[in-house]
């Protein structure tokens, strides 16, 4: 992974956040804290904070919201990596549980122009340029691998390099990384077909309307695991062409660099990497297209 899964050291962060926590602190408590985005934190004084709503930490996501980034479709039981990880940064802010309060944005409309009900939202959005004129986002929390997904039994499944698999027709949804893999890294002969969501794809595939379809591994993996046993992981895409998932802002947000203090102290202490054991495995022998 890049900068978001490289840990910091273990003896200069302890250091850091001795020597810096008290004076964040302070300064929090004065109204004037800027903290910085690397340094391990303690708990902000919850009234300086810019909050949409006083004393509480209002998160969007999508909605259905999937394994495993989410369980059973609730995100406040804080099981799932992204209602984990979640929680981990709202309590090393220095909320309590029940000041996490959840509310729902579709996706696309999470990165669209203009105000937000939400302090953060968190659904695998992707960090793109594209998306940073109209939002801010925090560092990246994760960077997951993209797959390619088709039926168990389509020639897809033979495809080796990306040459391949540009002969196959491919549906993704509109406004994704996934799109951009296909044409930019894949480089299809046809044109892919674009849907509003992520299942409008998946139903397209299986009814036979295009050939494959992209997803991160961790939504594939649930995808062909527990919702269509007819379908498989073809492969995986050499590279991601985001910058990683980050947690997403209202453009001008004051609220960014004390999330990404709170983010950099889950990520020095092991938890984030714990969450990713715990609820992201991979499979092993997954064919990585040349």
């Amino acid at each position: 992974m890049r900068n978001r899964r490289q840990l910091l050291q273990s003896g200069a962060a302890l250091v850091a956040a001795a020597v810096a926590a008290p004076r964040l602190v302070a300064l929090a408590q004065a109204g004037t804290a800027t903290p910085a985005a690397a340094t391990p934190v303690a708990p902000f004084d919850l009234s300086t904070l810019p909050l949409k709503k006083a004393g509480q930490l209002s998160v969007h996501t999508d909605q259905p919201a999937y394994p495993p980034f989410f369980i059973d479709n609730d995100p406040t039981n804080g099981k799932g990596f992204e209602s984990a990880i979640t929680y981990a940064v709202g309590e090393r802010m220095g909320f309590k549980h029940d000041q996490i309060v959840w509310g729902y944005t579709s996706f696309n409309a999470s990165y669209a122009p203009g105000p937000k009900d939400f302090d953060f939202y968190v659904a695998q959005v992707s960090i793109t340029d594209a998306r940073k004129k109209a939002v801010d986002f925090s560092d990246p929390y994760y960077t997951s691998p993209l797959v390619v997904v088709a039926k168990k039994d389509s020639p897809v499944l033979q495809a080796k390099t990306l040459a391949d698999l540009a002969k196959f027709t491919f549906g993704v949804q509109v406004g994704t990384l996934y799109l951009i893999a296909v044409t930019d890294d894949i480089k299809p002969t046809k044109e892919p077909q674009v849907f509003d969501t992520t299942a409008d794809s998946l139903t397209a595939l299986e009814n036979g309307q295009v050939d494959a379809t992209i997803a991160d591994l961790e939504s594939a993996t649930y995808i062909t695991t527990q919702q269509f046993k007819d379908l498989a992981i073809a492969g995986q895409l050499p590279h991601n062409p985001g910058e990683g998932t980050g947690f997403v802002f209202e453009k001008g947000s004051k609220l960014v660099p004390y999330v990404n203090s709170a983010l950099a102290s889950v990520i020095a202490d092991g938890t984030r990497d714990k969450l990713v054991k715990e609820w992201l495995p991979k499979p092993e022998n997954l064919t990585v297209y040349s």
